[in-house]
């Protein structure tokens, strides 16, 4: 009864273990990584829209003719409703990944997204869209981005390899929580060991993905805020964040149950461990102190006689009565 107890107590926090690591992986660290794969291209945190981008005082002319933008303006043609990522030569949107960026063009007849080609897979990739789109554009210098955005990435390099390594160092120790935790089968301290991982895991899976959230919402705002002007709009991907932070409450939850096996579910058996009746281990339960058979005192094979000294008998080791 003892072990099956342990096997069942151990046994949640590994289920829950596992389900966070497959939820981390899926929502973190394969999305963006392939152009010809559907599921991971649905895999990103941000998106941006760049299918508006409006650039005036780049375009002097439309590439290809003689018309001014300004003319364009006062025959009442808003070039800010048109697509104009053509016209730069960008593409019509960008996702962030982890490791890459994957871009494509809108279909506006079936209102997909099409992914047509992802970044390589780089282990110190940072989506810096200013850098990204200057280098597609064909405008022949850089754009001008709104401040809003420009202030934003002072910092997001930084942040953005602090929670790569966070990342990392999260679902390693998830993976150690796994391991660790087919000794918790054996005995407490292997849960005291795996609880110490899980905690580890835990608050590192949950550091990383505040650091990702913060910085694709301020992203985000950022283009929003300035959407009126530059054309640029951004989009969280909700379906990944729920999925993460379903993957983070789960370590959360695997962690408490790592912690309660601990001090509960010994798997020792009450009988072996109490000494009970009918238990041939442990130390008598009446109390008293029993001889030990012996030739010399019976309950063994014939030996000499009991010996007798003058009219007293004699007295056996640790025991203060007569034999």
């Amino acid at each position: 009864m003892g072990r099956g107890a342990r096997a069942a107590c151990v046994t949640l926090p590994m289920l829950a273990t596992l389900a966070t690591a497959a939820l981390i992986i899926i929502s973190t660290f394969i999305g963006q990584t392939n152009e010809n794969s559907s599921f991971l291209n649905d895999l990103y945190f941000l998106r941006l829209d760049t299918r508006f981008i409006n650039a005036p005082q780049e375009l002097a002319d439309i590439p290809g003719t003689n018309l001014d933008n300004l003319a364009l303006d006062r025959l009442g043609i808003d070039l800010s409703i048109q697509n104009t990522a053509n016209l730069v030569g960008v593409a019509d949107f960008y996702q962030a990944g982890l490791f890459s960026y994957c871009s494509g063009k809108y279909d506006n007849a079936t209102g997909e997204w099409n992914v047509r080609n992802c970044s390589s897979v780089s282990t110190s990739f940072v989506f810096n869209i200013i850098d990204i789109i200057n280098e597609e554009a064909n405008t022949g210098k850089n754009l001008t981005f709104p401040s809003g955005v420009n202030s934003i990435f002072k910092a997001f390099s930084a942040l953005s390899r602090a929670q790569y390594i966070v990342f990392i160092i999260g679902i390693i120790a998830t993976a150690s929580e796994l391991v660790l935790g087919f000794f918790a089968y054996l005995s407490r301290w292997g849960s005291c060991v795996t609880t110490i991982a899980a905690g580890i895991a835990f608050w590192t899976l949950l550091a990383a993905s505040v650091i990702n959230i913060a910085l694709y919402a301020s992203m985000a705002g950022a283009f929003n805020a300035s959407v009126k002007t530059f054309g640029v709009r951004g989009e969280l991907n909700r379906k990944v964040y729920i999925l993460m932070f379903i993957g983070v409450a789960l370590s959360f939850a695997a962690s408490v149950f790592w912690t309660l096996s601990t001090c509960c579910c010994s798997g020792r058996r009450d009988s072996i461990m109490k000494g009970g009746k009918g238990s041939s281990r442990g130390p008598p339960t009446n109390g008293q102190y029993e001889r030990v058979a012996t030739p010399y005192m019976g309950g063994g094979p014939a030996g000499p006689p009991h010996q007798q000294y003058g009219t007293k008998e004699a007295y056996e080791p640790m025991r203060h009565t007569q034999v």
